[in-house]
């Protein structure tokens, strides 16, 4: 790893570390400030409000992220000309998704007779977090701007600015008003414009890209579809393994064990997010590899940071179990009590699911994702039927063996077809997978 190389990668990963830091901060910080102005009922509005518009966030069917991965290929491989053209054909996508999505959702929102005890206030609040919704399309575009340019730092660092500069206009408006029009109102000025300031400090730089439609073109477009499409299945996979399991848990041994299984798990994907924080940074810098054909350089790339990868999760893993007795009688003032056997497989699958994070972030970031997106609904559909099976011998400790087995099987498949897609010499020549 040169020098630029790793600087980029540190600077990745402390942007990344930020980003999490204002997600922990603003959820622990949300309760309360909420609850200083609304009493708990009307709060659970707010939350039911607020959840509707997160299903608009998959309407661009993973177009920004293909597109992205594909420019920063084509800047890779010298190409700033192809790069620009699928940077403006994505434009031209979300713009027509977000018009559309405008036109169609947002009247539906105020003329709808459902709810029918909706009132003014909860209908123009929904439409001003719909809104924030597709402005966020645009900052996505902006993210992919700046990875493709050698910036992934700089664009993740504006991109979680905006994060927490939306979250500050909720609480300026719940503060200022109280109603649920002002929060979402508050929320969506402040995105618009931390937006607006990403699209405009994006643009800088002599790279080449461009906003703007003249370069567009439907063909381009298409030949995203594919692994466009893979990528929602990733997000399908995981309500399968996680809503999926909690549901089956409830519904086979009751509450009381979901509430040990949630806790548990929660505590196990700190550990995979430890390794979320690496290989995300690493993120452009293998797709750019991968459009230059350096192969070798990829190759030495992915090993040594998948290892760096299992690293903290392994030692996060190991330090949680053995602080798990304390924390758990600490954070859950005594309710959720320590089962060795349960948290232990949790634990190791968090170890596993580390090492397959590194691998899986390399597919992706070459739009080689599509087998793995397939196993990885397979693997899922797997941890529930285990779940089932395994209930009435092992209970809880069988779904935690489900989880455990279900993501080696996938971790193994992963590992594989990462290395199938850069081992041969063909896989790649300069300029492959980025071809107008």
């Amino acid at each position: 790893m040169n020098r630029a190389l790793r600087q980029r990668v540190v600077a990745g990963m402390g942007a990344n570390s930020v980003g999490m830091a204002i997600t922990i901060g603003t959820q622990l910080a949300s309760l309360p400030l909420f609850l200083a102005v609304w009493d708990t009922r009307t709060y659970g509005v707010w939350l039911m409000i607020s959840a509707l518009p997160a299903y608009l966030s998959m309407a661009d069917v993973g177009m920004v992220t293909a597109a992205g991965n594909r420019m920063t290929m084509a800047m890779g491989a010298g190409n700033a000309a192809l790069a620009n053209r699928v940077f403006q054909s994505a434009q031209g996508f979300v713009l027509c998704v977000c018009g559309a999505l405008a036109l169609l959702v947002l009247p539906g929102i105020w003329w709808s007779a459902w709810p029918a005890d909706a009132t003014a206030d909860q209908r123009l609040a929904l439409m001003a977090l719909v809104a924030g919704v597709l402005v966020s399309f645009l900052g996505g575009l902006s993210e992919q701007l700046f990875k493709a340019t050698h910036r992934y730092a700089q664009g993740a660092l504006l991109g979680n600015a905006t994060r927490l500069a939306e979250w500050a206009g909720w609480m300026l408006g719940l503060l200022l008003s109280g109603s649920f029009t002002a929060v979402a109102l508050g929320g969506l000025l402040c995105r618009i414009a931390g937006t607006l300031l990403s699209m405009q400090v994006a643009r800088h730089g002599s790279h080449g890209l461009a906003w703007g439609l003249a370069d567009a073109a439907p063909a381009v477009v298409r030949q995203m579809v594919r692994p466009a499409a893979a990528f929602m299945a990733f997000p399908l996979a995981n309500a399968l393994s996680l809503q999926g399991v909690t549901l089956l848990v409830g519904a086979l041994l009751g509450p009381v064990a979901v509430a040990v299984l949630n806790t548990y798990r929660t505590l196990a994907r700190t550990a995979v997010q430890a390794t979320a924080i690496l290989s995300h940074a690493l993120w452009p810098e293998f797709a750019r590899l991968f459009g230059q054909g350096a192969l070798a350089s990829l190759r030495q790339l992915v090993g040594r940071s998948t290892w760096w990868g299992v690293a903290p999760s392994l030692l996060l893993s190991a330090a949680l179990f053995a602080l798990a007795p304390w924390l758990l009688r600490a954070w859950t003032h005594g309710e959720i009590g320590f089962e060795p056997w349960v948290f232990g497989l949790l634990m190791a699958y968090a170890a596993v699911a580390g090492l397959c994070h590194v691998p899986r972030v390399l597919l992706m970031s070459i739009n080689r994702h599509g087998p793995l997106a397939v196993w990885s609904l397979l693997a899922s559909a797997l941890c529930v039927a285990l779940v089932w099976l395994l209930n009435e011998p092992m209970g809880l400790t069988g779904a935690a063996t489900a989880m455990l087995a279900s993501e080696a099987l996938l971790t193994g498949i992963c590992l594989r077809l990462a290395w199938g897609a850069i081992e041969a010499p063909a896989a790649a020549p300069r300029g492959q997978g980025v071809a107008p």
